[in-house]
């Protein structure tokens, strides 16, 4: 609970997550994170936690956008959100018109079963009947469930704007979960470190990649001050 860069922070030389322990000096405890891998150079040589973390919060920090480039990510969930939704009206569509084929179908077969009186024939008409009763129970289910709730939909993208606004402030304030959860959020791989050089380059997840690409061209990236909360839209 002490160590939230355990196991997520690698060793650079031998590329095996860094292990952490409190050492006991004359007056207090000290913490430090360090590779405990087997013939590693680095084997056992402590690096005080606040360097590992202090550089790892930092990088954090780097992910928040400009407001401009903010606002464009919001349009773009916007947009994405506006094609889910025309995707499942027309998935929707499609399977309104199955449940129609097999209503079509299920009538044609009681016409043959009032139309014959083989008994052979009638119980291989009920039996096809029963399946397609089924499968259309199956189908309206479907029609009736491939629409996301609005409300669900648009609470989802407040909750992945807000992480995108500062990953760094969300980190700062959780406890030892919500950091770890938002690690693995940030970033696509662990973070590398080097005693020598520090971290490596953090390779992030891919709507910070996306971010990163369009501050290459229009916006750049703004320090630590932060932005303000997204408003909610409803």
């Amino acid at each position: 609970m002490d160590f939230p860069l355990r196991g997520f922070v690698l060793c650079d030389d031998c590329g095996e997550p860094m292990t952490s322990c409190w050492s006991k000096g004359r007056k207090k405890h000290y913490a430090y994170y360090l590779c405990d891998t087997p013939d590693c150079p680095s084997k056992r040589k402590s690096i005080p936690r606040a360097k590992i973390e202090e550089g790892a919060e930092d990088i954090l920090r780097k992910l928040q956008p400009t407001r401009r480039l903010f606002k464009l990510a919001r349009t773009m969930f916007e947009d994405g959100r506006k094609i889910l939704l025309a995707e499942a009206e027309r998935g929707r569509e499609t399977l309104r018109t199955q449940i129609i084929d097999t209503e079509r179908e299920i009538e044609t077969l009681l016409e043959r079963i009032v139309d014959t009186s083989n008994k052979t024939m009638i119980r291989a008409y009920e039996t096809r009947i029963e399946k397609l009763e089924r499968q259309k129970i199956r189908l309206t289910e479907q029609a009736e469930n491939c629409i996301p709730s609005k409300g669900h939909l648009n609470e989802f993208i407040e909750h992945a704007l807000t992480f995108l606004a500062s990953p760094w402030t969300i980190y700062e304030k959780g406890e030892f979960a919500l950091k770890r959860t938002v690690l693995k959020l940030a970033f696509a791989e662990p973070l590398r470190y080097s005693r020598e050089n520090g971290y490596r380059t953090a390779e992030t997840t891919f709507p910070f990649k996306v971010l990163a690409d369009f501050s290459l061209i229009k916006c750049g990236m703004v320090g630590p001050e932060g932005l303000e909360p997204p408003t909610k839209r409803l």
